[in-house]
């Protein structure tokens, strides 16, 4: 029965039509970009990356969460959880507004907000010098975007401004108003 019910869902699943592509890199056997099937989930995803790595950590995520387009997966091991844990309430962390806290002075509980992207720590990204997986952590940024704004620095030459990222095909002034503060030249 539970062989049958195993294959029925592998049937389902393979049935579903694609509805984007998502990011996992970080703690799993293969990162990558992942076709997402209607109604994955990132427990999903991290079963088509291979699984996790011995050192995984998923104590910060919601592996039942529904997998969105371009979204970003990152699954932090253990080292890096254990350095600190962001107080953040927002659902993707690109720039952490609040102190971290450091786990191994505190005693009281926390709770920690589910995470499912890497948190750069007030680190910008720089339009000019970063790679492809760099610029798809910016929210609204997936690899077709970041491909074109390597191909733009390319053929055009490095960006004078941040506001030359206007000039890229696909980057509108609502993305713009976005990611403006976490970039930089």
């Amino acid at each position: 029965m539970k062989k049958l019910i195993l294959l029925l869902s592998i049937m389902l699943l393979s049935n579903s039509k694609v509805v984007g592509y998502c990011d996992i890199k970080g703690s799993v056997k293969s990162p990558g970009v992942y076709e997402i099937k209607e109604n994955s989930t990132i427990n999903d995803i991290i079963k088509l990356a291979g699984g996790l790595t011995k050192n995984a950590d998923t104590n910060n995520i919601n592996l039942s969460k529904k997998v969105t387009d371009e979204m970003v997966i990152y699954i932090f091991n253990k080292d890096e959880l254990k350095k600190e844990k962001c107080i953040c309430k927002n659902e993707y962390i690109y720039k952490c507004d609040k102190a971290p806290i450091n786990t191994t002075k505190t005693t009281t509980t926390t709770t920690t907000t589910t995470t499912t992207t890497k948190i750069i720590e007030n680190k910008k990204i720089n339009i000019n010098t970063s790679s492809i997986e760099d610029l798809t952590t910016l929210k609204g940024i997936g690899v077709a975007k970041a491909q074109k704004i390597i191909e733009y620095r390319e053929q055009n030459g490095l960006f004078k401004t941040i506001e030359d990222l206007l000039n890229v095909s696909g980057i509108g002034e609502n993305l713009f108003e976005q990611i403006k503060d976490f970039i930089e030249v």
